[in-house]
């Protein structure tokens, strides 16, 4: 009798001990497989399955798929001889807006190298932006020589200028040092004629014209009429704007 009762706890030891090494997946384990597999694509659904039921452990991968057209009912399988093989209902709550923001990545490093942040690419994009390459003083006219276009990727360096021959010929507001951006606000309304600049000064006498030398009291452009002095007389006068800083006296 003894004898009986020793090899029926003994049998019953085994048993224990051979279930517990086959029955090694939860119900909690395959919903958290469940869960990451929506995501990557692009839903957001919770799995109505039971989280303490308890499965002979699988030894290779567990499928998971679409039981029919829709995500409301999925097929989980064990691929392994005599593995489980669920048809496993999900609370669908919403798609992922940004599927490839939240798509799940098996490994850290492809996740480090497939998915560029927002920050990353601002930071790789480029300007190109003009800097002065000498100081220049208050009312000096811009020269190509006096310019310099760079690259940058910092945007604390962009310009609003990035193109040297937008700003020859312009004049300065201001002093400006070596290195200097710059901006509208240094220089002075591009015009045809500028206050102080030297001109002709064009009258229509019969059929013959008399040029005389001038200097701008106003600025304008073409087709404008600004106050001029004649250098010869000094009387200052009216005139329209024309071409190549020739002014036609007003009558």
């Amino acid at each position: 009798m003894i004898k009986k009762l020793f090899y029926y706890v003994l049998t019953i030891l085994i048993i224990s001990t051979i279930s517990k090494q086959t029955i090694a997946i939860t119900g909690k384990e395959v919903s958290e497989k469940i869960s990451t597999w929506l995501l990557t694509q692009g839903i957001e659904g919770k799995p109505l399955f039971s989280k303490t039921i308890v499965f002979k452990d699988c030894g290779s991968d567990i499928q998971i798929n679409k039981a029919y057209n829709n995500y409301k009912t999925l097929n989980v399988k064990c691929l392994e001889k005599n593995g489980f093989n669920l048809f496993v209902r999900i609370k669908v709550n919403k798609p992922v807006k940004d599927t490839k923001k939240n798509k799940i990545i098996s490994k850290a490093t492809n996740r480090n190298t497939k998915m560029i942040s927002r920050k990353e690419l601002k930071k790789n994009k480029t300007f190109h932006t003009v800097k002065l390459k000498r100081s220049l003083e208050k009312n000096d006219i811009i020269k190509i020589e006096d310019l310099d276009l760079i690259i940058t990727s910092k945007p604390s360096e962009k310009s609003f200028f990035n193109n040297k021959e937008d700003l020859v010929g312009r004049k300065l507001k201001k002093n400006l040092k070596v290195d200097q951006l710059l901006h509208p606000r240094h220089l002075y309304e591009r015009f045809e004629i500028n206050i102080g600049d030297f001109l002709s000064i064009v009258s229509q006498m019969g059929n013959a014209s008399v040029a005389v030398a001038g200097e701008a009291e106003d600025s304008g452009n073409l087709g404008d009429i600004i106050k001029v002095k004649n250098l010869r007389s000094g009387k200052v006068i009216k005139g329209y704007v024309n071409k190549n800083k020739i002014i036609r006296v007003f009558r």
